[in-house]
């Protein structure tokens, strides 16, 4: 049974407008834990003083199988975040969205290399042991980067459970590189809004290319049924010529376009738009809205149907659709989430930098200094989470 397409879908200005607001905020607050991270004295001190409580408590608090696994669960992590991307790649046939995944996953390390190794430059203040730039962490870039492509080829119906999984998992990594001495707490929230500053480009790159092929015609089916026709219409004439010979004689006109084809329009095919097909003229009943056009070519009375047919349900999330409903879908992480975790990321390393005494490892300084870099992981994994999930959520 065949239905007639669904309508071309528009692009407005400020479906564009205000993803790119958001990646603009994103860009900012890499832009400003660059600036505290790597250019004042007290942000350089409080991200040593982390980093140096984070390598004590490995001893202290974690047992040596654990902190075996930790090396590995990044490459874990990202090795099966890939493996199910492209299991649902395929089962899905999400082919546009693994595409814009692909490029998310290029841009945003290529960003944080570049930043690392070209653009940035830490001054040496004397403070940190280590004085070459590690801002933003390339470990957490590469694990983040293939969770979010995860996201984009998820189904519509398990982008939730992605999205929060997604960003608890990569939260976690996160932190793992600052226990395993790899980088700062700042390096790798860093890491974590650049990746999410790349995912919502990528949600913009699929609705471009969904509204582009979504157009009468443009549709790569589309454009293969009608080099099909051509040459089927090219290999006629030839035959036609064939059968003629030196004859005199002309089959009458029309007599092969009455063979059938599946590849030309007919029984149980849309046709092409025009005021050639009745169904997709310009004038008259036939220019009535698809809700309404059964499918008059249909061979049999039970196949015409409108479009879509009765009880088909194409958006899983159509009952947050109604009235009192803001969302197409649920986004998570929750809004509360990401501001809980931000509040208490900043409260906890501003008490930490107002304390006359400075933070030693071992003392309480110290240990609130690593949990309000922890914190300030956390807070920038859902927040890049929920830009992606929040403009996924119209998408089908």
């Amino acid at each position: 049974m065949s239905f007639l397409p669904a309508p071309a879908r528009s692009m407005p200005r400020r479906s564009v407008i205000r993803p790119l607001m958001t990646v603009a905020m994103l860009s900012v607050c890499v832009g400003i834990a660059s600036y505290i991270s790597l250019m004042t004295m007290t942000g350089q001190s409080l991200d040593d003083e982390a980093l140096a409580q984070a390598k004590a408590d490995r001893n202290d608090f974690f047992p040596w199988i654990f902190l075996a696994a930790a090396q590995h669960l990044p490459e874990l992590v990202s090795i099966a975040a890939a493996v199910l991307a492209l299991v649902w790649t395929v089962r899905t046939r999400r082919w546009i969205p693994a595409l814009a995944g692909l490029g998310m996953i290029l841009g945003a390390n290529f960003t944080t290399q570049f930043l690392k190794r070209v653009l940035l430059n830490k001054p040496d203040y004397g403070i940190q042991q280590i004085v070459h730039n590690s801002f933003p962490s390339g470990h957490t870039t590469a694990t983040a980067t293939i969770l979010v492509a995860l996201l984009l080829v998820a189904p519509p119906h398990l982008r939730a459970k992605t999205a929060t999984w997604g960003w608890l998992l990569a939260a976690i990594t996160g932190m793992l590189t600052v226990l395993n001495g790899w980088h700062r707490p700042s390096d790798a929230a860093a890491a974590l809004l650049i990746v999410g500053a790349w995912g919502v480009l990528a949600v913009i790159a699929i609705r471009f290319t969904d509204a582009a092929l979504s157009r009468p015609g443009a549709h790569p089916s589309d454009v293969y049924r009608r080099v099909r026709q051509k040459m089927d219409a090219r290999r006629e004439n030839l035959e036609r010529r064939e059968d003629r010979g030196d004859s005199a004689f002309t089959p009458p006109a029309g007599s092969h376009q009455q063979q059938h084809n599946p590849h030309q329009p007919g029984i149980g095919q849309p046709g092409p738009r025009g005021d050639g097909n009745p169904r997709f003229g310009t004038q008259g009943p036939a220019a009535a809205s698809y809700s309404n056009a059964p499918y008059v070519n249909a061979p049999y009375p039970q196949a015409q149907q409108p479009y879509p047919p009765t009880g088909f349900q194409q958006n899983p999330y159509a009952q947050y659709n109604g009235p009192g409903h803001g969302h197409r879908a649920p986004v998570r992480p929750r809004r509360g989430t990401v501001i809980t975790l931000l509040v208490l990321a900043i409260g906890l390393a501003v008490t930490v930098a107002l304390m006359p005494s400075p933070a030693v490892a071992g003392t309480w300084a110290g240990r609130a200094t690593v949990i309000a870099g922890y914190l300030g992981i956390a807070a920038a994994a859902a927040l890049s989470w929920r830009s992606v999930a929040r403009w996924l959520r119209s998408l089908s």
